[in-house]
């Protein structure tokens, strides 16, 4: 089996804004897995150091490791996603389940000021939407989200997505003021299990764990302690496929409410997540339309949501076709 492990770079369209700073490029790891007879499968490796304290460069030296059940969950998940898309492509179905068609996806809106947020936001809703989740976490929170509801108007859901960075009394203030706009949900608003749940007892939005969650495990601690009413989870961070569906497994045995996202994946990612979506049957709307976000040929892989859902890559594989000159324009660097 031939490897070949790519640093990839996807620059977005804007600068994407969160509580914890500004990106303007997103750079991810691509693991391909080629037999001896041609047959290819490729695998996304996407951490996000200021999300998930990950470095790139990190999952990149596991991965030139080879295959291994240590290292950061990001590298196990390139190295599943390669293999599972490689011998679904041998044996020419998808990587998920067949016949799965599409996901109901939310329109994901970076922190930036209130009039570009509302622009996106009312371009969304001409588009379809009807979920919408707005980053906040920064002053000027509550001019953002009443901007963004105003332009989008009271049907469609709007959900908000703190990332961990409040306290637990600042979480209250906000989430009570916030709360004026009709949320559907209020994501990771502090760092911890606990002090979600301390918030939880005080709000009556729902409170959902994001980065709190990565396995089956964080799942039943989560529950365990009453910190959430539902869980986002991720296939990158979940260390893969089967690890992100026996934390969605585990949420509905718990009486949870459950979703998929990407961290803001390239098209294997989002691909990979798409598949999983369709087959667990998720009703909750998932964050997984953020390709729209890039500037590259690479984001054009999967095809867009359209009427706020996102077609199932059908396959072989996961369904993503790798033309060359898009691959080509994304690399950064080929490593040995």
């Amino acid at each position: 089996m031939r490897r070949t492990l790519l640093r990839l770079s996807l620059p977005f369209r804007e600068p994407f804004v969160t509580a914890s700073g500004v990106t303007t490029q997103r750079e991810i790891a691509l693991l391909r897995l080629e037999d001896d007879s041609g047959t290819r499968g490729y695998g996304e490796a996407a951490p996000f150091e200021p999300y998930d304290g990950v470095a790139l460069d990190e999952v990149l030296e596991a991965l030139r490791r080879g295959p291994t059940s240590a290292g950061p969950p990001q590298a196990r998940a390139a190295e599943e996603m390669a293999r599972l898309d490689l011998f679904a492509r041998r044996e020419a179905r998808p990587v998920g389940e067949p016949g799965a068609l599409a996901v109901v996806v939310n329109r994901t809106l970076s922190a930036g000021p209130p009039g570009e947020a509302a622009a996106h936001a009312a371009l969304g809703a001409r588009a379809g939407f009807q979920c919408f989740k707005l980053k906040v976490g920064l002053p000027d929170d509550e001019d953002r989200v009443r901007a963004v509801r105003e332009a989008i108007g009271p049907w469609p859901a709007l959900r908000v997505d703190a990332n961990g960075s409040w306290g637990v009394d600042e979480a209250v203030a906000a989430i009570e003021r916030l709360a004026a706009y009709d949320l559907e949900m209020v994501e990771q608003p502090c760092p911890s299990l606990e002090e979600l749940a301390a918030v939880r007892r005080r709000v009556e939005v729902p409170i959902t764990a994001d980065e709190s969650i990565a396995s089956a495990d964080d799942v039943r601690d989560a529950a365990s302690v009453g910190a959430c009413d539902l869980v986002n989870v991720k296939v990158s961070a979940s260390g893969g496929v089967s690890g992100a569906r026996a934390a969605l497994r585990e949420a509905t045995a718990q009486g949870l409410g459950a979703f998929l996202s990407s961290t803001l994946d390239g098209p294997w990612g989002i691909a990979a997540a798409l598949q999983l979506a369709a087959s667990e049957r998720l009703t909750v709307a998932s964050g997984l339309a953020t390709l729209e976000l890039f500037d590259s040929p690479l984001a054009r892989l999967v095809a867009p949501p359209a009427g706020g859902v996102m077609a199932v890559p059908p396959g072989p594989g996961l369904g993503v076709e790798v033309e060359p000159s898009a691959l080509a324009d994304a690399v950064v660097e080929e490593l040995d």
